[in-house]
């Protein structure tokens, strides 16, 4: 079966749509590629009919502990549907299904949802999440916390309580702490949905998402509607839908410095590949969303050859990736370049392998004084 985005390019073709205006829509798509799978709960197995159904009924996401995960859909005719649910009223946000938990109850009941991404998240390279929420009618209280968790394997955790930071390190699968969404208020807009989102840096290993609240009742910040004296625990049940997560590029620290992925160039050469040009429009990019930085460029080559031609070689290296930034747009006086022949080698041993990593550009980014 063809994947939705070839489906949508075929139907484009049907009604004829000009190429151009198809590859337009191609490139468009590739850059806010979301890497949940199903996040907006449209695709499901089998309409839902009854209550904690979420791991049978829908594609892709799963509860990874013993909390009960609910998936609502308009198909429903029973207390699962939309917009008429056993928790209240609530349109989709877009779409005809969501999913519903319980970011708080008595004694620290939790529940959560999770997916496999579509593709492992790249290290040092920067994400956005974001979802949306609405509070249903039947709940208690509202809260402030709503997180995310990230993991190299999916989880599978005997419990029906909060997932502390303590609880995920002691788990053999590889985990990021719990990240919160930030927000001014608590989230108790019962009407209508409330976006929310958080950026990351990826450390490499992420291939699984999982949301919900991981603190404890007494670490939780909660309104209680009810405004009553006695310390009674009430829940706040949320709906989620639209879960989106998108690359926003590499995360590069100033006074560091980093090899140009894909800037290995072939011997005796300084011409730049696809791939090398990828990596560069990454690069101005960034420098374009912080201005307050600017980049020095450095070539280098590998050993063969004599000391006076590696030193031609890698400035001619080092110049031909200044001279694609700048006709990126990157003013001049934000760049400089310079040689250094064979005199910094990444590698020392003297393998064609070692080679290739040595003939390479790197670049260090620096604060920028406007002079």
């Amino acid at each position: 079966m063809a994947a939705p985005f070839e489906l949508e390019v075929m139907r484009l073709r049907f009604i004829n749509i000009p190429t151009y205006a198809i590859l337009l829509l191609t490139l468009q798509l590739g850059i806010a590629q979301n890497f949940v799978r199903n996040g907006g709960f449209e695709d499901f197995v089998e309409c839902p009919v009854k209550m904690s159904n979420l791991n049978r009924d829908t594609e892709f996401w799963n509860a990874p502990t013993l909390g009960t995960t609910d998936y609502f859909n308009e198909c429903s005719k029973t207390k699962l549907g939309i917009p008429m649910n056993f928790k209240g009223k609530q349109e989709a946000y877009e779409g005809n299904g969501y999913a519903g938990l319980y970011l708080f109850a008595p004694k620290d009941y939790r529940e959560y949802i999770q997916v496999e991404l579509s593709e492992t998240l790249k290290k040092g390279h920067r994400y956005r999440l974001s979802l949306s929420l609405s509070l249903s009618e039947k709940s208690d209280g509202a809260v402030m916390d709503i997180g995310a968790v990230f993991s190299e394997k999916p989880l599978s955790i005997h419990t029906k309580r909060q997932l502390s930071n303590a609880v995920l390190s002691s788990e053999s699968t590889k985990t990021t702490h719990a990240k919160q969404f930030s927000t001014t208020g608590f989230y108790d807009d019962k009407k209508d949905w409330m976006q929310v989102s958080l950026d990351i840096v990826a450390k490499g290993f992420e291939n699984n998402l999982v949301l919900g609240n991981f603190k404890s009742n007494g670490g939780t910040l909660y309104l209680d509607f009810k405004n009553s004296a006695a310390k009674t625990e009430g829940y706040s049940y949320y709906y989620l839908d639209d879960v989106s997560l998108v690359y926003l590029g590499p995360e590069y620290k100033p006074n560091q410095s980093y090899v140009l992925n894909h800037v290995n160039f072939d011997f005796d050469r300084f011409e730049l590949e696809p791939k090398a040009k990828q990596s560069l429009k990454d690069v101005y990019e960034y420098l374009q969303k912080n201005p307050n930085l600017k980049v020095s460029i450095s070539g280098h080559t590998d050993d063969l050859g004599s000391e006076e031609y590696n030193d031609v070689l890698s400035n001619q290296r080092a110049k031909t990736v200044a001279r694609y930034l700048m006709r990126l747009g990157l003013e001049k006086n934000r760049i400089t370049s310079e040689g250094h022949g064979n005199k910094i080698p990444l590698d020392s041993t003297l393998t064609d392998k070692a080679r290739r990593k040595n003939r390479r550009v790197e670049f260090v980014m620096t604060e920028f004084v406007d002079e």
